[in-house]
């Protein structure tokens, strides 16, 4: 019988994300000034707004109109506006145990930060959320569309001796910072690792 991911995951996962977008918090951990970390390329490359799904061929794309963002889905996949109240985009595969949500950040001092800070505080809130902290592993994703991003993979157990992977990514654009976060069981995550990155690595800005 397979665990109600979608609730029990997303309810430590809800707090994580607000707390990471709060511009109070950031500057309260500051300590120093911000370096912005070199990356490296690779061969692979606020409130709920309304959403809308354009069907291509057998995928899906997940458009947002406020922010003007896109992510691409397997036909498995659709939208699911019950994962998070301030995503822009979400999604899941819930026969499958696949979720993922993408969170936007316009805020100036997370500007004045590198890409490798933010993404690091990020990182640490999710590790602060679990009961069992199991370690975090870089992936070779260093762009997502043309943009900077640090991807890593969390694992690790909530309350209740819930097993759970995070494939955590934070982009960087001229606009804003983003966080496309997907997650499931190890399990799951071993077989459907190389969809989940590939569902992040269709994440773009569209051009007005």
């Amino acid at each position: 019988m397979k665990r109600p991911w979608t609730f029990q995951i997303l309810l430590p996962l809800v707090m994580l994300i607000l707390l990471a977008v709060s511009c109070d918090r950031i500057l309260r951990n500051l300590n120093s000034n911000p370096e912005e970390s070199p990356v490296q390329p690779v061969e692979d490359a606020t409130p709920t707004s309304e959403q809308s799904s354009e069907p291509t061929h057998n995928s899906t794309v997940l458009v947002d109109d406020e922010t003007d963002i896109q992510i691409t889905l397997p036909e498995s996949w659709v939208e699911n506006t019950s994962l998070h109240d301030s995503a822009e985009l979400q999604a899941a595969d819930t026969a499958n145990e696949l979720y993922v949500i993408v969170l936007a950040e316009d805020s100036p001092a997370l500007m004045r930060l590198g890409l490798q800070d933010n993404a690091a505080r990020y990182r640490a809130l999710i590790q602060d959320q679990m009961a069992i902290y199991e370690g975090e592993n870089p992936t070779e994703v260093a762009f997502i569309d043309d943009d900077f991003a640090s991807q890593y993979e969390i694992r690790g157990s909530l309350e209740g001796d819930i097993p759970v992977v995070y494939l955590h990514t934070t982009v960087v654009t001229q606009q804003r910072y983003y966080q496309i976060v997907a997650w499931t069981s190890p399990q799951q995550y071993d077989a459907y690792r190389s969809e989940m990155q590939t569902i992040t690595a269709t994440f773009q800005e569209i051009e007005s």
